[in-house]
């Protein structure tokens, strides 16, 4: 069965996400063509929303840090972007929510990217008035798929995509597709309109980026050793 990352394509994205959200909108249409994006660094660097807003989408971008803060202004001047310079978290005035709010902008988008390389799953937990129809979320995709344990807050460690996705599911949303550093979501009402892609997890999240460490019995065996060989040293 087809994949939505067999239509990844790489204009700005880092992984091909450009192709696979073009498709997903091809599939479900769009209504606000609004999207946003944090962090969003220079407006192009690995963006998963410029391939957008080079194209007729609305953009709310937001960056902490204050130089590339700079360049992403320059970058979408002549665009319809509305660039904000903050650091989104999870809680009181940094929240996503709140600052759209701050900057009396709607709770309103058709895409959104959450990409702060580490406590991603804590702000797609926050998130409640705005409810974008796609979410782009990063994911550890070294982890296993069947490894559903939610990060340590603040550990720059990253979430598995179980997690990710199991955290989605319970705001209303399905998983659809992933590259090696975005898992992808729509809302449960488009979700059926996937039903000719496969959007299964563990077969899509299963790659050449896992690694395993397994934990041997080597205090277990030297104790035996010790116990039915008395005169082995260890």
């Amino acid at each position: 069965m087809k994949k939505l990352s067999d239509d990844a394509a790489r204009v700005f994205s880092q992984h091909g996400e450009d192709g696979i959200i073009a498709r997903i909108f091809e599939t479900i249409g769009v209504s606000s063509r609004v999207c946003i994006e944090f962090g969003a660094w220079d407006g192009l660097f690995f963006s998963n929303t410029a391939h957008l807003w080079k194209n007729g989408w609305k953009a709310i971008l937001i960056e902490a840090d204050q130089e590339r803060y700079r360049e992403l202004v320059q970058n979408t001047t002549g665009y319809d972007c509305y660039c904000i310079n903050a650091h989104v978290c999870d809680e009181g005035d940094g929240m996503l929510e709140n600052i759209l709010k701050a900057h009396h902008l709607p709770l309103e988008a058709d895409f959104l990217s959450i990409d702060i390389d580490g406590d991603d799953y804590f702000i797609l937990a926050s998130l409640q008035g705005l409810r974008p129809r796609v979410i782009a979320c990063e994911c550890n995709r070294t982890l296993p798929a069947h490894g559903g344990g939610a990060p340590r807050k603040g550990s720059f460690f990253g979430s598995s995509p179980q997690s990710l996705a199991r955290l989605a599911a319970t705001k209303g949303y399905r998983f659809v597709a992933m590259t090696d550093t975005n898992c992808f979501f729509v809302t449960d009402r488009d979700g059926p309109k996937f039903s000719g892609y496969d959007t299964s997890l563990e077969p899509l999240a299963t790659g050449k980026r896992i690694r395993y460490l397994a934990r041997g019995y080597a205090r277990w065996l030297v104790h035996k050793l010790r116990k039915t060989c008395p005169g082995r040293s260890g």
